[in-house]
């Protein structure tokens, strides 16, 4: 019963149809899996066997080629035959496709007269009619995998259908090294205008898979490509679609042509087409070399001092940044920028580098200081900021601005060491105003170590006016001090100056009040009865209103002694 059912189901058209319906459906997809396979899986090979002689293979899924050419080959203008052949060159083509091989010999004799062979698998044929018909079916093929006679058919394509034309005859081409080719007759021997060259630009990067080729005829065409602002802001887009630094980089640097840097779209292209770039060195060496090689405009240098701000390597940003030759730090804007490109360093080092060599080898304004003083205040090292302000010699601290900004400078920095170094530096390098010394005075105040305090103290002593001002500052800074030895030290170093003058004697006097050591109250008090500033009423009073402070009984024997000395 249940064989019987199966019989009635085979026998029924409906149950047939849907068989067959399925079966399509499963052959359409083989089919669409196969052709999609095949766009994807196909292999192009050349060989280059002697002076003339050329060797082609191409396979896919479906078909291998086998192409050798030796000689001239020309084709007539549907692509279907071929027309001559120098003398004693050949075309040989064999094709294998599911199995069946078919072949065919093109020689040319010394007279240049074209002699047949036609094969199906190992069987030689007749040349016509068959083997002339299958040459017809196969040699445009064969002509778009081996450039063959791509002279003939540039001149021929260009006449009938323009640049257009051409450029879609490019693209049915699969290999880069044909193509390649294509555009290499067509930009050397074909006269093209704006628009044309411009629809080349975006063919080449579009048609052509490799980069190397795709770099050649960028380079070897660069004139062309240069003939207008249009069509070079065109060729800058084409050369950032290449995906190999070392390929656009190449190119960039190759650009001999005059660039316009004074059209804002011919600048945006370029300086795009280097940030798109992922390799530092690559950009740095482009940046450099059009620095120095191309007239950039003053927006074109700012263009160029945030390419380099866009560098991820603090190294290749240095680098850049003290290899300028026409840098112009007078203009306000490319002074913003580079000083920017110096504040996106993340290396202390690389921008304390920087900062020394711009104070080195450039005449820098005060708005130039400012700069420099505004980005040591960014860097997290007192080390590099120590030596950076340790670099400057000719800074004008006379101005109010670049006073403050100095001051801040040293006040930001956490090392104590670092900080007294700089300040001491400034003394013996500055011929300080009121204005610099009450703010040394103030940054000393501010220190965490009484021995450094101390030390700067004691240089200031040296240098400093012993005008109201200045000294008034000075002791406000000892009072400030909490060590008697430190203390007692500074206050004795004044007693021993030449510019000591009443109002500053009276101050020791007064000042040593603070500490707490009968033996440094008693070194400073004896100090200034050594001077002749004791025989001044006021101060004797003084000073003997303070010795009485003694807890000593030697110290206060000692003090008293040496004002009876006096």
């Amino acid at each position: 019963m249940r064989r019987l059912n199966v019989d009635l189901q085979n026998e029924n058209p409906i149950f047939k149809y849907k068989i067959m319906k399925n079966t399509i459906k499963t052959i359409l997809i083989v089919v669409v899996a196969l052709l999609t396979l095949n766009a994807t899986s196909q292999n192009y090979a050349y060989n280059s066997t002697g002076k003339s002689s050329k060797h082609y293979k191409f396979s896919n899924n479906f078909t291998d080629y086998e192409v050798q050419v030796k000689g001239d080959v020309k084709v007539n203008s549907n692509d279907t035959e071929v027309v001559s052949i120098s003398p004693d060159g050949y075309l040989k083509i064999s094709k294998k496709t599911f199995g069946n091989n078919r072949s065919i010999n093109i020689e040319s004799n010394s007279n240049g007269s074209l002699e047949y062979e036609y094969y199906e698998g190992r069987k030689r044929m007749e040349y016509i009619p068959e083997g002339k018909k299958w040459l017809a079916d196969i040699l445009l093929d064969v002509v778009r995998m081996t450039g063959i006679d791509v002279n003939g058919r540039v001149a021929r394509i260009h006449k009938n259908d323009g640049v257009d034309g051409l450029i879609h005859e490019i693209g049915e081409i699969s290999s880069n090294s044909i193509s390649s080719l294509y555009f290499n007759t067509l930009l050397e021997y074909i006269k093209l205008n704006e628009d044309e060259t411009i629809a080349i630009i975006s063919a080449i990067s579009r048609d052509i898979s490799s980069n190397s080729e795709r770099g050649i005829l960028y380079r070897k065409f660069d004139d062309k490509f240069m003939v207008s602002n249009r069509v070079a802001a065109e060729y800058f887009i084409g050369i950032s679609r290449i995906s190999s630094n070392s390929e656009r980089g190449s190119i960039l640097r190759k650009i001999t042509s005059d660039i316009d840097f004074n059209n804002k779209e011919v600048t945006d292209a370029y300086f795009t087409c280097i940030n798109r770039m992922s390799s530092n060195s690559e950009r740095g060496s482009v940046i450099r070399n059009v620095e120095v090689t191309q007239n950039l405009s003053n927006y074109a240098y700012i263009k160029l001092l945030e390419s380099v701000l866009k560098l991820s390597s603090n190294s290749e940003m240095g680098t850049i940044l003290r290899s300028l030759e026409n840098l112009k730090l007078d203009n306000k804007d490319i002074s913003n920028a580079y000083f920017a490109a110096i504040n996106g360093m993340s290396s202390n080092t690389e921008a304390g580098l920087t900062l020394r060599f711009l104070i080195k080898n450039y005449n820098l304004s005060n708005g130039d200081y400012i700069n420099v003083l505004n980005s040591l205040q960014k860097l997290s090292s007192n080390t590099e900021i120590g030596t950076v302000m340790r670099s400057i010699n000719n800074i004008d601290l006379s101005d109010t601005e670049i006073n403050d900004e100095y001051f801040t400078t040293i006040n930001v920095m956490s090392s104590n060491s670092e900080a007294g170094s700089v300040l001491r530096k400034t003394m013996k390098t500055y011929t300080l105003n009121t204005t610099n010394w009450l703010s040394l005075f103030r940054i000393t105040r501010k220190l965490t170590s009484n021995s450094e305090m101390g030390h700067v103290l004691r240089t200031a002593i040296k240098s400093m006016p012993f005008n109201k001002p200045e000294v008034d500052a000075l002791f406000e800074t000892i009072t400030s001090m909490s060590s008697n030895t430190e203390i007692g030290s500074v206050l004795s170093v004044i007693t021993k100056s030449l510019k000591l003058n009443n109002y500053t004697a009276l101050g020791v006097i007064n000042t040593s009040k603070i500490m707490s050591s009968n033996t440094e109250l008693s070194r400073a008090l004896r100090g200034v009865a050594r001077t002749s500033f004791i025989k001044d009423p006021v101060i004797k009073e003084a000073y003997l209103e303070v010795a009485r402070t003694l807890t000593s009984d030697s110290e206060y024997r000692n003090v008293m002694e040496a004002l009876n000395n006096e």
